[in-house]
């Protein structure tokens, strides 16, 4: 039997998912945020016994209405049943019934888990493949050290620019102002950084910002979204602002960041030394024979702007 599990099974979703999902360091809150706390339709499908869940949502994306398997996880013991298939059956029912027409796996941004499916997820692949998801695409996550080492990212601030947190009033109304102008659809995430003081600023002479970045919006030790504009690209706003991150990261325990699904490989590279950590493939099933694929949002969410 599967059931349906409210927020105060946060803990019991974080359990199974270190079950079953072991690396990934999955914590209460980032579960709590990303499956309870989504301010469109979402749900988590349990089995009864807590053996394995899954967690769905429904976006409007463009004109149409796109389910997304956020989340599918079993416990070790309890895997080769047929108990995967039957969560992401059910979830993809439930997303059906909510008005979905075409479902993806992964990749419900602007709050999300993962990008897509982990290449190095063998399993997840097979069981998104039988269920009849396609490939669209592909996503990438960088790392890098959190800890000050020798490198142009963990320089000072350009001159004329202070990069601070995110914590006065005016200091938010500029850092919205900024993303509403160049990356309206990032505004839900910078909202969340806010919140979570987990954002810093780039801001001129006057108060304007200039750059912003955020971490652990989606999952604690990740990075994005994070952005210069374009009239202050080249000028070290975005270094100076990935220095920041990486320092409260490593304050925070974290001794290498996660650039999650990111835009300009070469600008972390450069900046922070930052590799390929994460490669992740957008699955998407299409509906009612529908003939166009779902494509992976244009400049991912570390920053299609950074310089």
């Amino acid at each position: 039997m599967i059931e349906v599990w409210e927020r105060h099974r946060a803990a019991d979703l974080a359990s199974l998912a270190a079950a079953a999902l072991p690396t990934e360091g999955l914590t209460t809150d980032d579960l709590r945020a990303a499956c309870w706390g989504d301010p469109d339709p979402a749900v988590v499908l349990a089995a009864r016994d807590g053996a394995g869940a899954a967690a769905a949502v429904v976006r409007r994306v463009g004109e149409e209405s796109v389910g997304f398997v956020r989340l599918v996880a079993v416990a070790p013991d309890a895997r080769r049943r047929g108990l995967g298939r039957s969560l992401l059956s059910a979830a993809e029912s439930w997303l059906v019934d909510g008005g979905a027409t075409r479902l993806a796996a992964g990749g419900e941004a602007p709050f999300y888990l993962w990008p897509g499916v982990d290449l190095a997820a063998t399993a997840a692949l097979c069981l998104f493949e039988a269920a009849g998801y396609e490939d669209a695409g592909a996503a990438v996550n960088l790392s890098c050290s959190t800890r000050p080492w020798p490198s142009p990212g963990h320089r000072a601030s350009p001159v004329g620019v202070a990069v601070r947190p995110v914590r006065e009033e005016h200091e938010v109304r500029a850092v919205r102002a900024l993303v509403d102008r160049v990356w309206p659809w990032w505004r839900p995430e910078l909202d969340r950084g806010i919140d979570r003081g987990a954002c810093h600023g780039g801001f001129v002479e006057g108060g304007d910002a200039v750059g912003f970045a955020c971490h652990s919006v989606n999952r604690a030790g990740w990075v994005g979204p994070i952005g210069t504009d374009p009239t202050a690209q080249r000028s070290g706003v975005g270094a100076a602002l990935m220095g920041a991150v990486c320092a409260d990261l490593a304050a925070a325990g974290h001794d290498r960041a996660e650039i999650s699904w990111i835009g300009p490989v070469g600008f972390y590279a450069r900046t922070v030394g930052a590799s390929v950590s994460r490669v992740f493939a957008t699955r998407v099933k299409r509906l009612r024979g529908d003939e166009v694929a779902l494509r992976p949002p244009v400049g991912g969410r570390g920053g299609a702007c950074t310089r």
